[in-house]
């Protein structure tokens, strides 16, 4: 009966996904179209704004800017191919199901990683190689292999939809140096704060610089760029709608041309809505021969233009860092000279913010003795329960502190090659 209603479900959103074909990738939020660049006469601003009529600030045409998001990207929207409050993609064209795959950020009520369940081949202790360590979170799916989005425990949004109830507190805003200066001011974080909703041509319409709204929060001193791959799918005959899920490969080097960048090439390559890894960005996901540089990022930009694996995490933890801004650290086993966050876990090369943790929410399950007491920097402990659960994952990817598991072998036991795991299908998690 459930696979019946998921069945129905799905159909009914692709019945409305595919009578909305124009807005393909990108949809209202296209900077050419909104600066005027391609002509004056563009219709799109009443998709969002009222002149007299409108029922929200900045015109626009909902109570706030987070319900005029959910309009399109929310579980009953059906104006965009992203469902950001579930955390899955839908597809515009093709047989088949409607749901392309989980998205990699997550999802603000529901998301699909399978954070019970990871795996790791230690093949060495070489921490430089992230490839070394085979570390893999893969999408969590139900006994007849559907994505099976789970509530979430953390998100950076706090909704009645969610139940969440975590400090709406900036963690570690301010500027670093001597001196208790407290974990950070409390903000108030909606859609736009993270995204320019006219388009601005950065990596998921990013602002340069993100902007909650609180007193005494800090913003970075300057713009925390994020390249993007190119608008325009170099298939003329295929949509332009983007993948954001978590399947990813390389692109081509010396070209502008990628792989499985686009919704479009996912279907053609046979991948399934279960494929994919929220730890690394590639399929096949335990393919242990391929290196760890290139363009493995999610922007799918080549290594040899402005992108590629390192550059990618770099930016993404620059701009996380332009809130977060006493985490970055390039010596984590160095005193940071700050009193509360002295020694911090490094963010640098292939262990950007993104590796660890997603932006949207995560459906990670803190119920470990000492991780659901775990408190946060102002040593508040959250206690609300959500699907049997209590504490907070800190938008984390792995059950309890798993997520230092996949990486580390404090015992010094495992470097034999033994998988702690359970052995997966190549490219199928």
């Amino acid at each position: 009966m459930r696979r019946l209603a998921l069945v129905i479900a799905c159909g009914a959103v692709w019945l409305i996904l595919a009578a909305v074909p124009a807005l393909a990738d990108g949809g209202p939020h296209v900077m050419t179209v909104n600066n005027g660049s391609l002509g004056i006469n563009a219709d799109g601003c009443a998709g969002c704004h009222r002149a007299h009529t409108a029922q929200g600030p900045f015109l626009i045409n909902a109570a706030d800017e987070t319900a005029l998001c959910a309009t399109c990207h929310g579980t009953a929207g059906a104006g965009a191919t992203t469902d950001v409050m579930s955390g899955i993609q839908y597809r515009l064209v093709g047989a088949g199901s409607p749901v392309l795959g989980a998205l990699r950020g997550g999802g603000f009520v529901t998301a699909a990683i399978d954070s019970g369940n990871p795996a790791r081949l230690l093949v060495s202790n070489d921490l430089s190689s992230s490839d070394d360590q085979h570390a893999k979170v893969s999408v969590r799916i139900d006994g007849t292999g559907a994505v099976d989005p789970a509530p979430v425990t953390s998100a950076h949004l706090n909704m009645a939809e969610n139940g969440l109830s975590a400090p709406a507190v900036a963690w570690g805003n301010d500027v670093i140096g001597l001196g208790d200066k407290g974990p950070g001011p409390t903000v108030t974080l909606s859609c736009a704060s993270c995204h320019n909703p006219h388009g601005n041509g950065q990596y998921r319409i990013l602002n340069p610089v993100p902007a909650p709204e609180g007193a005494g929060f800090v913003p970075a001193t300057g713009p925390a760029t994020v390249t993007d791959s190119p608008f325009d799918n170099p298939d003329a005959a295929e949509a332009d709608t983007k993948n954001y899920t978590v399947i990813q490969t390389r692109g081509v080097p010396g070209t502008l041309s990628t792989y499985l960048l686009y919704a479009a090439d996912v279907v053609d390559d046979g991948y399934g809505p279960e494929t994919g890894d929220y730890w690394h960005v590639r399929v096949p996901w335990n393919t242990a021969s391929t290196p760890s540089t290139g363009a493995d990022a999610p922007n799918g930009i080549p290594a040899n233009r402005t992108g590629g694996f390192v550059a990618f995490n770099t930016q993404m933890t620059a701009w996380c860092s332009s809130c977060h801004t006493r985490y970055a650290s390039s010596a984590g086993d160095e005193p940071s000279g700050d009193a509360l966050f002295a020694f911090r876990h490094e963010t640098v090369g292939n262990r950007a913010c993104t590796t660890c943790h997603v932006s949207h929410g995560s459906n990670a399950r803190m119920a470990g003795q000492f991780s659901s007491t775990q408190p946060f920097p102002n040593d508040a402990t959250v206690t609300y329960d959500i699907g049997g659960v209590t504490g907070d994952s800190r938008l984390l990817k792995v059950d309890n502190r798993g997520t230092c598991q996949l990486c580390h072998d404090p015992t010094g036991t495992l470097a034999d090659g033994t998988y702690t795991g359970p052995v997966p299908v190549p490219g199928t998690p």
